[in-house]
């Protein structure tokens, strides 16, 4: 098994690191998330991205912490897509941004470099084919991923491609750049589901499903907090907290799951 190298903890770390600044200040020093990101943003929207970033934060622990490649290579493309598309998405919002302030041009530095980075790595690893032995993962599992990561994937897609209607179905308010920013951690989200689904062990999912938990439950509660800011009678806030509650608890538990599974060192 080809072993997780210091060069791609280094990586891991430096992206980590980012995501964690941007988690603290969104989650909980929601007022002043203007510190971490280049907008100030209402306080359910700052934790809405802080539960993004925090989610980050646990991708790239769960990567320092791996053995071996085959358990952080979905992750790599989770990189990827996140950091990718939120540099695609900014292109089209250059004059949203304030240039004198340090804030815009790590936003910018950090999604030109991490998604190249992530390329690269994927580049190197296009002939690998390692698959981890262990504890096999039942079907309702691969189920369950398979069918969160089609609904996410094409939620991301319509908040990326038809903005201005999500912006009216959105339990809250959002905006039109607000919308397609979020499109693109769902889509990573969602492929990601879809990517893990097809693999056999729980080491391979590991990292995918505590990340994509922490991102769930840190919803569901900054939902929780701000729950004045929703409308009982409106569907999409029932659609909100009911899928958000469904994938906390499923997440929860293969997160339980794959924790529980030891890594195979042969």
């Amino acid at each position: 098994m080809t072993p997780v190298t210091s060069g791609q903890r280094i990586y891991f770390g430096a992206v980590g690191l980012l995501a964690l600044w941007v988690g603290i200040w969104g989650y909980f020093i929601p007022n002043r998330v203007d510190q971490a990101i280049p907008w100030l943003v209402p306080p359910l929207h700052a934790r809405f991205l802080g539960a993004m970033y925090l989610s980050g934060t646990t991708f790239m622990i769960g990567g320092i912490l791996s053995q071996y490649y085959a358990e952080v290579r979905v992750m790599i493309r989770v990189i990827l897509i996140w950091t990718g598309m939120l540099f695609v998405v900014s292109l089209f919002y250059l004059n949203e941004f304030d240039y004198s302030r340090t804030q815009v041009w790590i936003w910018f530095g950090a999604y030109i470099i991490y998604p190249l980075i992530a390329l690269w790595l994927m580049w190197k690893d296009r002939n690998l084919r390692e698959n981890m032995s262990g504890v096999s993962l039942p079907a309702w599992v691969r189920g369950y991923l398979k069918a969160q990561g089609i609904i996410v994937t094409i939620l991301a897609f319509a908040l990326l491609l038809f903005p201005n209607f999500m912006v009216t179905a959105w339990p809250w308010k959002i905006t039109k750049l607000l919308a397609q920013i979020y499109s693109a951690p769902f889509l990573a989200y969602g492929l990601s589901s879809l990517m893990i689904s097809r693999l056999s062990a729980w080491a391979e999912i590991r990292v995918v499903v505590m990340a994509t938990f922490i991102f769930a439950f840190g919803v569901l509660f900054a939902s929780f907090i701000h729950r004045e800011l929703f409308s009982l009678t409106n569907i999409s806030t029932v659609i909100w907290f009911g899928g958000f509650l469904l994938a906390t608890f499923a997440l929860g538990l293969l997160t339980v799951r794959a924790i529980g599974e030891r890594t195979p060192t042969g």
